[in-house]
């Protein structure tokens, strides 16, 4: 028995046993997933990009996503400052900036603020847009010519 307990008190004396430790390998980083099919928009609107430059001091902002596979369009779209009610809002293209384009699409002839919208986009409106060639104007009794304008910027 004594030698049994002396063997196991040595057993319990010696080192224990250990397993390499796995290697320690980076997790990948956890980046939002990519929706490439989807393109983000946006375009600040204000006087000095009428053709010709209207002397307004209100401003605004679109923001805009298209699917590139579907063709849908969906904006919103913010003003202020207007020199009295909107009598039309339009897309032009295609047109760059300081070019003036034909209208493509009705906004609508009174807008609520913030205005929303969506419309199915034919393959050589996507083109245009996608090309940077799309431009928003709001118009007013005032500026018949448009009071407000911007560009449709594609963001990365």
């Amino acid at each position: 028995m004594a030698a049994i307990t002396t063997a196991l008190l040595a057993a319990c004396a010696s080192p224990p046993v250990t397993q390499p430790a796995p290697p320690i390998r980076p997790m990948p980083r956890a980046e939002p997933a990519r929706q490439p099919e989807l393109a983000a928009f946006s375009a600040r609107l204000n006087g000095s990009n009428v053709v010709p430059p209207s002397d307004s001091a209100a401003q605004g902002e679109l923001v805009a996503v298209l699917n590139r596979n579907t063709g849908l369009l969906q904006w919103k779209l913010n003003f202020s400052g207007l020199s009295g009610p909107v009598t039309g809002a339009h897309f032009h293209s295609p047109g760059m900036s300081g070019e003036v384009a034909p209208r493509v699409m009705m906004l609508g002839r009174t807008l609520a603020n913030p205005a929303e919208g969506r419309a199915m986009l034919t393959p050589r409106q996507r083109a245009d847009l996608l090309a940077g060639q799309w431009y928003v104007n709001i118009r007013t009794a005032r500026y018949p010519d448009g009071e407000l304008r911007g560009q449709l910027i594609e963001r990365h």
